[in-house]
């Protein structure tokens, strides 16, 4: 049997016998008094209460993702069939830009330089004929002319005959003609020197590429060229390099949550095996959403840290909210339908209060509207007690619990 209805038992039966044997000096009616409030206070069952206390509420929304590159270079070679003679560094080195990460054999290279000198050569030497032929064709044009003029003049006094001077046009137009040719030999062995020095170009450009260099700061991540290879435009880079060093954690969020995120916003970012979480911000929220997965990808720079490596799987805790609040235990609260209620402790009694509540952390409820710091609300509401009860509060030092 419950003790509450056995001290009333106990009483009735007490104040039961009292009437049927009353005592000669008649104190029983005070004493029945008193044991009858002290039974009804005794009556009152024992709920645990909690005080409303004000909290750094801090919400998050975990994520989880891969640790990518923020720019990546692939740096490899247009020339075809080079054969690789040196390889200077490895994946994981650092690298400045312009370093030389291989170099390629050029020997067939050098040949064909060889060929453009002795090439160019030939054209100059060509060009020098040729202008000597143009001064030669300039002097019988010259004489000519001169020759075309007395035979005018002797002409004119009735001296040369007519045949004379037809001879002298004759001699001044092939002469003119001569020169005409030797300038255009010379346009065209010009323009051979020109594609020479052209074609040379293109080989010295092709031997400077033997060098593979750095395109940029940064960290090697792959190295596909090997010592002794043929390497082709169509193989593919044969480095990867993350421009400047930079990694960041590309991370899926629902796309119900996108709009409660913002760049800027913190991330702590946890790795396998690091203990201590880093120190990342939101760069970018990519604009589209995976139409089949209906999740969005969001970009979290990291911190220069060598523990760090490109394709780490990572988890990420971004933080949406960080205030101070009056907040509540939540199995403080009730809920009909959408409302809220907690169930707040007045003069040792129930008042059943409807509250507006905010962040959630854990735990804990903020409550916006109904309860202030320091009020005492039902710890597990809903049970054994309504509106209006009359209760026993139990709190933390009495029932050993320790608030978080």
């Amino acid at each position: 049997m419950p003790k509450p209805a056995r001290f009333i038992l106990l009483l009735s039966a007490a104040l039961f016998g009292a009437a049927l044997f009353p005592a000669p000096l008649g104190p029983l009616p005070a004493l029945a008094a008193e044991t009858l409030a002290e039974t009804v206070e005794r009556a009152a069952p024992s709920i645990r209460v909690a005080a409303a206390q004000r909290r750094e509420m801090v919400v998050t929304l975990d994520v989880t993702g891969t640790v990518l590159p923020r720019q990546e270079a692939a740096v490899g070679t247009d020339l075809n069939g080079m054969i690789v003679n040196e390889l200077t560094v490895d994946r994981g080195d650092r690298v400045k830009k312009g370093a030389v990460l291989a170099v390629l054999d050029r020997s067939m290279l050098d040949t064909q330089l060889a060929q453009m000198d002795a090439n160019r050569a030939q054209a100059e030497a060509s060009i020098a004929q040729v202008r000597a032929q143009i001064t030669d064709a300039e002097i019988g044009v010259r004489q000519a002319e001169e020759a075309l003029e007395r035979a005018r003049r002797l002409q004119a006094k009735g001296v040369a005959a007519q045949a004379q001077l037809d001879n002298a046009v004759n001699a001044f137009d092939s002469a003119r003609a001569k020169q005409i040719a030797a300038e255009k030999a010379l346009a065209a062995s010009e323009a051979q020197l020109a594609v020479i020095d052209a074609q040379k170009s293109n080989v010295l450009l092709q031997i400077e590429k033997t060098q593979v260099k750095a395109p940029a700061d940064g960290l090697v991540l792959s190295r596909n060229a090997t010592l002794g290879g043929i390497v082709g435009a169509s193989g593919g880079a044969l480095f990867r390099i993350a421009i400047d060093g930079e990694l960041e954690l590309a991370a899926g969020v629902p796309e119900t949550s996108l709009a409660r995120i913002k760049p800027g916003m913190p991330v702590a970012v946890r790795l396998p095996g690091i203990s201590e979480p880093l120190s990342g911000t939101i760069r970018m929220i990519e604009p589209e959403v995976d139409q089949k997965l209906r999740m969005g990808t969001i970009r979290v720079s990291l911190p220069d840290d060598n523990d760090v490596r490109a394709g780490n799987f990572a988890r990420g805790a971004i933080e949406l909210l960080r205030r101070e609040a009056v907040a509540v235990p939540a199995s403080a609260l009730v809920y009909r339908g959408e409302d809220a209620f907690v169930q707040k402790l007045e003069d040792d009694r129930i008042a059943t209060t409807p509250v507006t509540i905010g962040a959630r952390e854990g735990a804990w409820v903020e409550i916006r509207e109904g309860v202030v710091m320091g009020d005492e609300v039902v710890a597990r509401a809903g049970t054994f007690v309504a509106d209006g009860d009359l209760i026993t509060p139990m709190r933390d030092e009495q029932t050993g619990a320790v608030g978080q």
